[in-house]
């Protein structure tokens, strides 16, 4: 008996259908072979899809008879078109996108001569992107871009998808929303998009796991090394964003030739205010030439969006660190935070902020000396968190 899809749904449990699926295919049930065959040629798994007709075929299945035959017309197609191909990866790639328009072809044709019929297309609704991740990991698969050096980089996407891709992509409340992306930006990286190549290679690099669908499907494992190429194809057209990313990769290989081209990356970032290139340009020289390094942290405080950094200046200008003492510059600083910053237990700039500040009052450093003002600061402070306590609490 095919299993009922709305069932393991509903238990939150995609991997315990798939295994039904498998088992009841094992069975001889036609029903779960037809569904396992519709992911595989979805996610491009092209032997197992071959497999699953065959098997159908063996049960007299007269929708495996419809397909076949136009799967079999695919792989003659692509022979003739290939010859003999010694990259099996390129040779699966292409059959598994013929295999996609013939069965999509066919299986519309079938449902409308078989109004009994229920194609798998529309079995999974929403939780048809979900279903085809989850498949691959599965069976141990997964679908990765291919990367050509020798493609022209250049914009080919829809201004509309680049300006999607850039809202989404790195939000780490949408996994369903990235895994789309990923899914939609893959043919452009391909053709040498520089946005769809930076989205890919982010994607790639970081990895994708389902937040709200359970189980919590890895839909796309961490694979940095087939990140790179496409990462450093945008870095190098000029892309702010791809810097960081392919410097990063680079300084993960822990070899001197990979480790000096993540340096020149790393400068690149950091002549567009690049955050991530400051920070590690500040890491970098703080503690050997602090004078760089408080060139690099005044940058870091304007680029972050947090006030971390701010704070970390206001401290250096107090003890001349880098820079000519300036208390007058460190008390502005740490009040600027104090009063651009909120109680949140997600972020401790503004307890900082209240604690460098009422020093600075109580001590007259870069100011005027003023207990009362420190006080009602610091009383202020601890009412409105105690506040946030409560909402949080309740």
């Amino acid at each position: 008996m095919t299993p009922v899809f709305k069932d393991y749904l509903a238990k939150n449990d995609i991997n315990g259908y798939l295994t039904a699926l498998h088992q009841e295919a094992d069975n001889g049930d036609a029903g779960s072979l037809r569904i396992l065959l519709y992911l595989a040629v979805m996610v491009s798994e092209v032997e197992d899809a071959v497999d699953y007709v065959t098997k159908l075929m063996d049960l007299d299945d007269d929708y495996a008879f419809e397909v076949w035959p136009h799967m079999s017309d695919a792989i003659n197609e692509l022979n003739e078109d290939l010859g003999t191909c010694d990259d099996d990866e390129k040779y699966k790639y292409a059959l598994g996108a013929k295999f996609k328009i013939v069965y999509n072809l066919v299986d519309l044709a079938y449902e409308k001569a078989h109004p009994d019929y229920k194609s798998p297309t529309r079995l999974f609704g929403d939780k048809t992107v979900i279903m085809q991740r989850a498949y691959c990991d599965h069976v141990g698969k997964q679908v990765y871009p291919t990367f050509d050096p020798s493609i022209k980089v250049q914009p080919s996407a829809p201004e509309e998808s680049v300006k999607g891709w850039y809202s989404l992509y790195r939000r780490s409340d949408c996994s369903a929303n990235q895994e789309s992306i990923y899914n939609d930006a893959i043919p452009y990286a391909e053709q040498g998009d520089p946005d769809a190549m930076l989205v890919v290679g982010y994607l790639l690099s970081h990895g994708i796991r389902t937040q709200y669908d359970y189980p919590r499907v890895d839909i796309l494992l961490e694979n940095k090394e087939r990140a790179l190429p496409f990462l450093q194809a945008a870095a190098d057209y000029g892309l702010v964003d791809a810097y960081w990313e392919t410097a990063a990769i680079l300084f993960g290989r822990k070899d001197a030739e990979s480790e000096a081209l993540g340096w020149k990356y790393v400068e690149k970032g950091a002549e567009e205010n690049e955050k991530e290139c400051l920070r590690c340009l500040f890491d970098h020289y703080e503690g050997k030439d602090d004078a760089k390094a408080f060139g690099y942290l005044e940058r870091l405080s304007e680029a972050w969006n947090t006030h971390e950094y701010t704070l970390k200046l206001a401290r250096w200008c107090e003890e001349g660190r880098g820079c000519e003492k300036n208390e007058k510059k460190a008390f502005e600083l740490a009040e600027y935070v104090w009063s651009h910053s909120s109680a949140s237990p997600y972020d401790s700039s503004q307890e900082d902020s209240v604690d460098l500040l009422c020093r600075y009052l109580r001590n007259g450093i870069g100011c005027e000396p003023d207990d009362e003002r420190a006080g009602r600061i610091y009383r202020d402070f601890r009412d409105d968190e105690d506040r946030m306590y409560e909402l949080l609490t309740r």
